[in-house]
């Protein structure tokens, strides 16, 4: 079986200040077709604060609930990988996309699921996580 890609699409959530921590803030859903993600970047937090993203199955419920409420979250990044007051919306940080960060080349995110922020501290100023990929058509 072969596959292509199709679309470029960018999504970008932002995540207010004074939102509550451990629990998850759905920073993008894929559509249809399963997306490959290949690059995630992200600003805002304060210094001390760490965002962990995290892995969610289709029509999963996730704002306001803790990754363990959800059966099947996957944990994609770690605690302390993510930090606040690193980067600036002139120069976000990158997760994914940057060769330097050893992390995975590109992420296949399933139709239906989607990728979602839990902070580890009340954020004293807001996150905005940006992600881009293409839609995989096959």
């Amino acid at each position: 079986m072969t596959h292509n890609l199709g679309r470029f699409l960018i999504k970008e959530a932002t995540i207010d200040a004074g939102s509550t921590a451990e629990v998850l803030f759905r920073v993008f859903t894929a559509g249809d077709k399963p997306m490959a993600i290949g690059n995630i970047q992200y600003y805002g937090g304060d210094n001390g604060e760490d965002l962990q993203l995290f892995l969610l199955p289709a029509n999963a419920m996730s704002s306001g609930l803790k990754p363990s409420d959800i059966a099947g979250s996957i944990a994609l990044t770690n605690f302390g990988i993510m930090n606040g007051a690193k980067g600036t919306v002139e120069f976000p940080s990158t997760v994914l996309g940057e060769p330097s960060s050893n992390r995975w080349p590109m992420l296949v995110v399933p139709a239906f699921c989607s990728i979602a922020a839990n902070m580890n501290a009340s954020n004293a100023a807001a996150w905005v996580v940006t992600i881009g990929g293409f839609e995989v058509n096959g």
